[in-house]
């Protein structure tokens, strides 16, 4: 019994030890919450609602090797009626269950088409938007709020991983308004 016991105490201890370490670093973590209130809107859809933007029907023999791109779609997230201090603002597209972690791409999720994702693009500059990537805080376009509010160009383009098989795309996206 005393054996079991020792046994079973020396074996809590070793286990235990792995945390007793000290630490091997520290992390300071900084945010900003600023008192702005804007309308948003979407192609004119004001959100909660949600806006869908239709990608033009195209063969999928453009699509027809990685990395190929077609239909590119322009769409607005516009903000109205703004008060507050923010001086200039940009759309982040958020990552979630529809993004594709490596890409930034969104998937096709409820469609019929297989190796074809949406990939979003700053309008302004014509670069690639990888959702979820915290990139886009200094790679896509500030816009400046001027008379309360401001337009923000996006598009939407099909994006080819591979030989694109025909069928329908479908895809969602989430987004916060980055003030500044």
């Amino acid at each position: 019994m005393k054996t079991k016991t020792l046994t079973l105490v020396a074996l809590f201890c070793a286990t235990g030890a792995q945390f007793a370490n000290a630490a091997d670093g520290a992390i300071n973590f900084a945010g900003e919450l600023v008192n702005q209130t804007c309308t948003v809107s979407v192609g004119g859809v004001v959100s909660p609602a949600v806006a869908t933007v239709t990608l033009p029907t195209i063969s999928n023999s453009l699509l027809d090797a990685a990395g190929k791109t077609e239909g590119r779609t322009g769409f607005d997230v516009t903000l109205s009626g703004c008060t507050g201090t923010a001086t200039t603002a940009a759309a982040f597209f958020n990552s979630g269950s529809t993004v594709d972690p490596a890409t930034g791409n969104l998937n096709n999720t409820t469609g019929t088409a297989t190796l074809v994702q949406l990939q979003l693009i700053d309008a302004v500059t014509g670069t690639a938007i990888q959702a979820g990537n915290t990139n886009q805080t200094t790679t896509t376009t500030r816009n400046t709020l001027a008379s309360g509010g401001v337009r923000m160009d996006y598009a939407v383009q099909y994006f080819a991983t591979g030989e694109a098989t025909a069928g329908t795309v479908l895809s969602s996206v989430t987004y916060n308004i980055d003030y500044n």
